[in-house]
């Protein structure tokens, strides 16, 4: 009976010790209750648009933290991981216990509905403050858009980086760009959220810029076609394509023939949100799990899913992996990076900027 005592105190021990190493430094002691709950829990479902290879890394280094905790992944498009949501939910059948998606206008309109748990980070201290801008709504990546040449059909004195220089250049070299340049469709959510950054940043002038370039371009496709279609010639430069897709297939035999460069005038960065559902079934796992990815570890295993960490000091290896202070580097300034925020503005404005785009792109 005593060898028995022994062995449940002993048993007790280790377990309240495994408890208190897990929490992390500068957290509050009884973080620990959360984790030993997330424990209890053992799982969270995650809807996102992110692919297997973007947050496989994540939950991978995850759960060689908290091996405790399974998470799954269902990967859909952005919107679609909230109307999902919703649909379900409203129905009374259990969902998602946490949204990754990069759909401002979704994330602005889960603001106002109260779709997020209002949960405060124990990271918000060691991140910018525009990275958490509602109650619930966090940053998963910042990543940053980049103009790409086909090197072979544009001449290096072309291939400049301001975007003020880039539009005057397809206007005045029409036997290189004419029909040969790329971009986001800027009539939908994505494209369209960039497109408005862009034009309230620099005002009147990209109007102007658009309006001049914009018949000469052809908008369309994700940043895979983008960049096959440059390699390929069929287009001679991309703008506003996403530089972690960019840089993930960047290799020397493509550098012979792709170059890239962020526009130094002002480059489009997109703030992937991510926010735990007020209703979660999981609610303290996907706590645990959204303070891992916030935290130093975290954005480390976000770099090794090619996409762009945000929180500062971290700085990842690899010849062409950045961080958002390698690119606030590679620009000058903190200044120069145009933000893609959570702007109800712009949701509201939509419609109209829709029209005035579609009619300076001739489509």
């Amino acid at each position: 009976m005593k060898h028995l005592w022994i062995a449940s105190a002993c048993a007790l021990l280790m377990t309240q010790t495994a408890q208190a190493q897990a929490v992390p430094e500068g957290y509050p002691a009884d973080y620990s209750d959360l984790i030993a709950q997330a424990q209890t829990e053992g799982s969270l479902l995650i809807y996102t648009n992110l692919s297997s290879s973007n947050l496989g890394p994540v939950i991978e280094a995850f759960n060689a933290a908290y091996p405790d905790i399974e998470v799954e992944m269902i990967e859909m498009g952005p919107s679609e991981t909230f109307s999902r949501y919703d649909a379900e939910t409203g129905t009374g059948v259990q969902s998602a216990d946490l949204i990754i998606a990069n759909s401002i206008p979704d994330w602005v309109r889960a603001v106002d509905a109260g779709t997020l748990d209002d949960y405060a980070s124990p990271e918000q201290a060691n991140l910018p403050q525009w990275s958490y801008p509602e109650a619930g709504l966090y940053t998963f990546s910042t990543d940053p858009m980049v103009t790409i040449y086909n090197k072979l059909t544009v001449s290096e004195d072309l291939q400049v980086s301001s975007m003020k220089e880039y539009f005057a250049n397809i206007v005045a070299h029409p036997e290189v760009f004419e029909g040969k340049v790329g971009t986001y469709d800027g009539r939908y959510a994505f494209g369209g959220s960039i497109g408005y950054a862009f034009t309230k940043f620099h005002g009147d002038a990209a109007w102007d810029w658009f309006a001049s370039a914009g018949p000469m371009t052809r908008p369309g496709g994700g940043a895979g076609g983008m960049i096959e279609r440059t390699l390929t010639g069929e287009l001679a430069s991309s703008f506003f394509v996403s530089a972690p897709v960019v840089l993930s297939r960047m290799d020397p035999a493509l550098e012979q023939v792709l170059g890239w460069t962020f526009p130094s005038d002002g480059t489009p960065v997109f703030l992937r949100g991510m926010g735990i559902t007020k209703d979660a079934p999981h609610q303290a796992a996907a706590r645990v799990f959204l303070d891992y990815v916030l935290s130093e570890p975290g954005q480390y295993a976000v770099a090794d899913g090619n996409l762009t960490a945000y929180r500062p000091g971290v700085t990842p290896e690899g010849e062409n992996a950045y961080s958002l202070d390698e690119v606030i580097a590679a620009v000058g300034s903190e200044d120069k990076l145009i933000l893609i925020d959570y702007d109800a503005e712009m949701v509201e404005n939509f419609e109209a900027f829709n029209a005035r785009w579609g009619a300076a792109f001739k489509m």
